[in-house]
């Protein structure tokens, strides 16, 4: 990576290039297979596969709101072929890094030096590299081991480009829906993202409020970081990814699955709000020793009080067989408008959160739930398909990343094929004032 555009007609322009590419490879599929000559043939797991791989290089070049994106159609929903969401999976940690010169450049607009005057050590062949920025190893002038995040150039504006875009797009798609609310709660919590001061001060917030024995946060070097430039001492453990390929014994797939369970929940239980929203592979490493580290602090949603409550009264009338109190909860969170004369599209709306609850709920009506079963996988993915062909929006701006915590929880755990305790968290829920 050279440099990062925020003009955004060029950023349209790969948009409608990525596009273009899937196209083209469509065309060829179905000309070619027309051919009697076996060698122009193809099946569809290459055909989804190239189609996957061409949107993901022109993402890969946007980096910023394109490749989260990427990242959240990397998450198992049954909405794209299996071959998407490996490709995609490479947006968690993986795409092209900026080269030295850039590094360089951007170390110099912010510290007024060279990264080898602040360090020992400092390699600038990127060992990761993701939406907003890449890694690199470091080492500081007392041995320690360190990574150091460096923010690609533009991307803040970039961003503002994409999200206008964005909004474009998605009024073609969802015509009879204001989306602006949404794409405003996109917007500041993405820019928000590009502050590593405001994330270095996440990443000190969940030492002190989530620190346990099991679940493990790097430190965070104030003195080697600003906006642009993040410093942090350095986590041992293997992506998701990496671990799977290892092919890890039940007894570890459990282990990890509860650690990211039992901290979700602590999220929960805590009088702050304070949640962890950027829930992928991408985010979290899991070490030898049987312990989880968290590695990315950009994300942290603060939600409203009265979010949270309602939230948890929905969950709870649901354990508790509320049907009517259930049923008032989404019309006031704005899922449902008239509960009381239910037109056909409402009572559909209605019956798909009902199934939605129902699903999600018998997580907790065992003491135990395996979230490598297959039936719980295939009944999730067809409720995503039936609430994506409703095509509307609604409820608080605050689900879009409260939806992504709890599905992208989810993911990991069936990726896991984790059987978790599930009794304590049970507990955390009804027993929450709300």
């Amino acid at each position: 990576m050279k440099s990062l555009s925020s003009n955004p007609i060029i950023r349209s322009g790969r948009f409608a290039k990525a596009g273009i590419s899937a196209s083209g490879n469509y065309l060829r599929h179905f000309l070619g297979n027309s051919l009697p000559i076996k060698n122009f043939h193809q099946d569809q797991k290459t055909l989804h596969r190239k189609n996957a791989v061409s949107i993901f290089n022109e993402f890969s070049k946007m980096r910023g709101l394109p490749l989260k994106l990427a990242q959240g159609l990397s998450m198992d929903t049954g909405l794209l072929p299996i071959e998407f969401i490996d490709v995609m999976s490479s947006a968690q940690y993986s795409v092209p890094p900026m080269n030295r010169a850039l590094v360089r450049t951007q170390f110099k607009r912010n510290f007024n030096e060279y990264p080898e005057n602040l360090f020992k050590s400092f390699d600038y062949n990127a060992f990761a590299a993701a939406t907003i920025g890449q890694v690199h190893h470091a080492k500081d002038f007392d041995g320690v081991n360190l990574v150091v995040k460096v923010q690609y150039p533009n991307v803040k504006k970039s961003i503002q480009s994409d999200i206008k875009l964005l909004s474009f797009f998605g009024k073609q798609f969802f015509k009879e829906v204001d989306l602006e609310k949404y794409l405003e709660e996109i917007k500041v919590n993405l820019i928000k993202e590009t502050d590593y001061l405001n994330e270095g001060s996440n990443i000190e917030k969940f030492r002190e409020l989530f620190s346990e024995e099991k679940i493990i946060f790097p430190e965070y070097k104030k003195s080697n970081s600003n906006e642009q430039v993040l410093t942090m001492t350095f986590l041992e453990g293997d992506h998701l990814d990496q671990l799977l390929k290892k092919k890890p014994d039940q007894n570890k797939r459990n282990n990890y699955g509860q650690i990211l369970w039992n901290f979700f929940h602590k999220n929960i239980d805590s009088s702050n709000n304070t949640f962890h929203a950027d829930v992928h592979p991408g985010n979290f490493l899991f070490s030898e020793d049987g312990k989880v580290g968290v590695i990315d602090f950009g994300c942290i949603k603060v939600f409203p009080e009265n979010f949270i409550k309602s939230c948890v009264r929905l969950v709870q009338n649901h354990l508790k067989g509320l049907h009517e109190d259930f049923l008032h909860e989404l019309v006031c969170m704005g899922f449902i408008k008239n509960f009381s004369n239910l037109n056909d599209k409402e009572k559909k709306i209605e019956k798909l959160f009902r199934s939605l609850a129902k699903l999600l709920g018998s997580i907790y009506e065992k003491s135990n739930f395996d979230f490598g079963n297959n039936k719980f996988r295939e009944h999730l993915n067809a409720l995503f398909q039936k609430g994506f062909e409703i095509r509307e929006v609604r409820g608080s701006e605050q689900f879009i990343f409260f939806n992504r915590i709890t599905f992208g929880l989810i993911s990991i755990l069936m990726k896991l094929e984790a059987k978790i305790e599930t009794k304590e968290a049970r507990e955390i829920i009804l027993n929450a004032e709300c």
